[in-house]
């Protein structure tokens, strides 16, 4: 339950033949399973936690109504109002929140907000502007702003230590430019490469060494994954097809797949590796945002 206290045009087209030794602050202690089911329109909220593709409540709650986004880190969870540029953040561990601190005064209209271990980005993909900061204790810190982010990313993904961002199918840019990634750590954004060749990446979902892409392919899902640590993105091939879901959630080693109907399953994406595990029980319907950290 809630308790209430108070960038690349010199993008690389490849990285090295391995991946570099992960990140110790990130890597160093266990991974976050927590995860938050919120309605924007009531501002009902639920937490709890999903470890090895397996749900366990921790009960319903209130939360302000009109959040549009949400991210978690290693141990925190920050609320965003794209609208109204309102938010809070707090702790969140252990299939809890505790909100620490609100926020009235948030540049409105970010398009994207994600989070990796310990820091969260915002980002317009009209303009290409964004803002770095940590999250980490339950605070936000701003850290930088950029001007030169590429436009028109659409879906991005933190796991631990990397950030990757994929553009819309088609849309009308260089195929090495369709995608991105690079390190998000200690509040800042270092570009490192973009995976060549892949045009239709559709959504960008990480867990904490890893990152999964879900892409609309006829009746079904087509699954691509690989590792992603230390701004590095390797390995990402097909790893097969799931039915088709309206969103994905994460935690430090899991994924849920859901629909509005409540309508729920479970998978594992721990070093790339990919595995279903199967229905989830106990999830209710109207979800509209699904977050959980790493």
């Amino acid at each position: 339950m809630v308790t209430l206290a108070t960038s690349a045009v010199a993008v690389l087209l490849a990285g090295p033949v391995t991946p570099a030794s992960a990140s110790a602050s990130c890597f160093g202690t266990s991974g976050n399973t927590s995860i938050l089911f919120y309605r924007t329109g009531s501002g009902s909220a639920v937490t709890g936690t999903l470890s090895a593709g397996h749900w366990e409540s921790n009960g319903e709650f209130h939360l302000p109504r009109g959040y549009t986004h949400a991210a978690a880190s290693h141990d925190s969870l920050l609320l965003y109002n794209k609208i109204t540029g309102a938010g809070e953040v707090g702790t969140f561990t252990d299939g809890e929140y505790a909100r620490t601190r609100t926020f009235g005064n948030f540049p409105t209209g970010w398009t994207q907000v994600e989070a990796s271990g310990d820091s969260v980005l915002f980002y317009n993909g009209q303009t290409g502007h964004g803002i770095t900061g940590t999250l980490r204790n339950g605070k936000y810190q701003q850290v930088r702003t950029y001007d030169d982010f590429k436009k028109g990313w659409v879906t991005m993904a933190g796991s631990c230590d990397t950030l990757t961002a994929a553009a819309r199918p088609g849309a009308a840019t260089f195929s090495w430019d369709k995608s991105e990634y690079g390190t998000l750590e200690g509040g800042v954004y270092g570009r490192r490469g973009s995976l060549v060749g892949e045009d239709h990446l559709g959504q960008l979902t990480a867990t904490r060494d890893s990152v999964l892409s879900w892409a609309k392919a006829g009746g079904k899902l087509d699954l691509r994954a690989g590792t992603a640590t230390d701004g590095w993105v390797f390995h990402f091939r097909g790893v097969g097809t799931s039915d088709l879901w309206e969103k994905v959630g994460r935690t430090s080693d899991s994924l849920l797949f859901y629909k509005s109907d409540g309508t729920a399953s479970a998978s594992k994406l721990v070093d790339g590796d990919y595995k279903s595990v199967g229905p989830l029980g106990d999830i209710s319907a109207g979800w509209t945002l699904i977050e959980g950290g790493v």
